[in-house]
């Protein structure tokens, strides 16, 4: 008896099945593996730490783009590693020793420059310019550097007294030579301060040099936290913002006219322009336009450092495993 012919194709097709059913395990144990894998990852607590975004050399000074955050494992990140939210001890020191890209950034990697020049810790395009306090009222000494201040001019301007802000937002760099980055222990007491240097761009600058010249200036205190600008300001002597120097009403008679020929009409009396409100009749008014803060720039660059720490792109990728987390 003849055994029957297999059909080659149908052996070929038989053999796809198989070699598709291989695949199809092998591909479903790699996944299981990993989902095991990335279960035992979940499962191991983790903590952020910033790290070098990239190979530094000694002597880096160190500013946002050098910094970035990564995710270690943490029974095993370093006690002196330092978590995002003190990302601000750091900007500014300058790096002992190189650092590779992903290396956790210590203390002990960095020190301050004690004896570093005053300007340079002004940020490009600022100014520092420092005024007596005998040509700005100094708030009765309160004053400290970090502190923000709105400045008012109050000059003569066609025989009328006018008073308006002049620059608002102010940062104050230093008071005498105690500063935000210096605060020397033989310095002259709190309140006894001759100076006050201010962070300024050089527009604000020459702003400050022709109102000291021609005018009176008087420094505000303002809370830090407040970014609104105010475009209020007053014109006319100590009367007219008080409001006692308005002119007294016209009589209320009725004005007669005479056209011609024609019989006499009657007309409605003449009434005064009335104030368009109350503002114009104290001699408050608002000055044209929004003006920005001096400051507005600091808050921005603040913003800036804080996004580029905790954006996604600078958050590193994690080594492989759970027992090292930097290559």
């Amino acid at each position: 008896m003849r055994l029957p012919v297999i059909n080659r194709s149908l052996a070929l097709l038989l053999l796809a099945g198989i070699a598709g059913l291989v695949a199809a395990w092998a591909a479903k144990q790699h996944i299981d593996g990993r989902v095991q894998q990335l279960e035992a990852q979940a499962r191991t607590p983790m903590v952020e730490r910033i790290v070098a975004a990239y190979d530094l050399p000694a002597g880096t000074r160190l500013a946002a783009e050098h910094l970035a955050l990564r995710h270690f494992p943490a029974a095993v990140v370093s006690s002196d590693s330092l978590a995002p939210s003190r990302f601000t001890e750091l900007t500014g020191t300058v790096l002992r020793a190189p650092l590779r890209g992903g290396d956790a950034v210590l203390q002990v990697h960095t020190a301050a420059q004690e004896h570093a020049a005053f300007s340079s810790h002004l940020s490009a395009g600022r100014r520092a310019i420092s005024m007596p306090v005998d040509a700005i009222n100094s708030v009765s000494g309160l004053l400290q550097p970090g502190d923000l201040i709105d400045l008012y001019v109050s000059f003569e301007y066609q025989r009328r007294h006018i008073t308006a802000p002049l620059l608002q937002g102010v940062l104050v760099l230093a008071t005498d030579a105690n500063t935000q980055f210096v605060q020397g222990v033989d310095t002259a007491p709190r309140g006894s301060y001759a100076t006050v240097t201010l962070d300024a761009s050089p527009e604000d600058a020459v702003k400050l040099v022709a109102a000291r010249q021609g005018g009176t200036i008087t420094a505000v205190l303002r809370p830090p936290q407040d970014t609104a600008s105010s475009q209020k300001a007053v014109r006319g002597d100590l009367a007219s913002l008080l409001g006692v120097n308005r002119n007294p009403p016209l009589p209320s008679r009725k004005a007669q006219v005479i056209y011609g020929n024609q019989s006499v009409r009657s007309v409605s009396r003449l009434k005064p322009a009335s104030p368009s409100g109350p503002s114009q009749a104290s001699g408050l008014f608002n000055l044209p336009g929004s003006p920005e803060l001096v400051s507005a720039w600091m808050h921005a660059a603040i913003r800036h450092q804080l996004n580029q720490v905790a954006s996604p792109e600078n958050l590193l990728p994690d080594a492989p495993g759970t027992d090292v987390a930097v290559q």
